[in-house]
């Protein structure tokens, strides 16, 4: 037997409340089941916002690709000895970075390395973002770590030259070391 619209009964004709859930000992109401709607939406966008997310690498300011995740286990598969700032704002923080001459926030514009020149005092910095030094095997420039204290922090590579009074163009490695 097909239902057609002229066998649905009209709410105004008097048909009363249905007995379908009567044999419940209580019968949902439009705000219970209201209720239940929002929290089922809120429980799911909640669990929405907690599944892992895929990585993606970060990109740098001079197209320039770091590491996207914080293991370094692609450029470092046994993890690596962190060596402590030399100078900057994390001097007295837990180190992070490895290698290069100098390690520090020093040598950061935008949380990458420098890039330019710049001039400190009667000395000038030639400074050049590189990706060449991040692990053995990759061409990349930066790479994130998480210290004990839960802090992640991105290192990023790269060379400062030095042109000055004592100092005819010097080139070291330098880190650059910026909270993430």
């Amino acid at each position: 037997m097909a239902l057609t619209l002229d066998r649905i009964p009209d709410h105004e004709s008097g048909t009363g409340r249905t007995v379908a859930l009567s044999g419940l000992k209580t019968t949902g109401r439009r705000r219970t089941v209201l209720r239940a709607i929002t929290l089922g939406a809120l429980t799911l966008g909640s669990a929405a916002l907690t599944f892992p997310r895929r990585a993606r690498a970060e990109v740098g300011p001079n197209a320039l690709t770091g590491w996207d995740r914080t293991d370094c286990r692609d450029a470092y598969p046994v993890g690596y000895d962190e060596d402590p700032d030399t100078s900057g704002d994390h001097v007295n923080a837990y180190a992070a970075c490895v290698g290069g001459a100098w390690r520090s926030s020093d040598f950061c514009e935008a949380g990458w390395h420098k890039y330019g020149t710049h001039t400190e005092g009667d000395v000038q910095v030639d400074h050049t973002a590189v990706s060449t030094t991040c692990g053995t095997t990759t061409m990349k420039n930066a790479w994130r770590w998480t210290t004990p204290d839960g802090k992640t922090y991105r290192c990023s590579d790269g060379f400062s030259t030095y042109w000055g009074p004592d100092q005819a163009g010097y080139t070291y490695l330098t880190i650059c070391r910026t909270r993430v």
